[in-house]
């Protein structure tokens, strides 16, 4: 047995476990975040284009299988390919589940629980200043992952997810 095997045995299982998890992410994700209190429709093609880097990353694995490349450059497609699966396993388990809810909010694949938020430091901002940046992102300055940055898919959308964030947590509200 080569290690090249070891390596695309090992893509396989872990890239296997990685896609078994998501109903598990689902659960702990909305176990965390409570009750959703305002939605954000899942944005066209999610699906698919998750379900194509999954394709994607298996044909890597394959590849790196079929072709004779060093121990480093197959050390490097497997990991690679892993990396992608999970990207595609976090896409897949949070693409339904946008939106403001009782503890958090998720967009896309980034969820922020409130208890994290430090400040809102555009929102800090005179009106005036805070024309220079985009409406429908909103940055976060958390307690442990420094600066987050949540883009949604309008300036309404945002405006709604902010008005349940304040009304779950009044405290976060700027004083300007």
């Amino acid at each position: 047995m080569d290690l090249v095997f070891i390596f695309i045995a090992a893509s396989y299982a872990l890239s296997l476990i990685l896609l078994l998890s998501i109903p598990l992410r689902r659960r702990a994700v909305a176990l965390r975040a409570g009750d959703r209190l305002f939605a954000i429709p899942a944005r066209k093609m999610t699906f698919v284009k998750a379900a194509f880097i999954v394709f994607l990353c298996a044909l890597i694995i394959y590849v790196t299988n079929s072709r004779l490349f060093s121990i480093f450059v197959d050390a490097a497609f497997c990991g690679t390919a892993v990396l992608g699966i999970e990207f595609a396993a976090r896409q897949f388990a949070l693409m339904t589940m946008g939106g403001a809810w009782q503890n958090a909010v998720i967009v896309d694949t980034e969820t922020l629980l409130y208890d994290e938020i430090e400040v809102f430091p555009v929102l800090q901002l005179p009106p005036d200043e805070q024309k220079n940046y985009s409406a429908n992102v909103l940055i976060a300055q958390t307690k442990k992952r420094g600066s987050v940055q949540l883009i949604f898919p309008d300036k309404e959308t945002c405006r709604k997810v902010l008005e349940v964030i304040f009304t779950q947590r009044p405290e976060l509200k700027p004083q300007v």
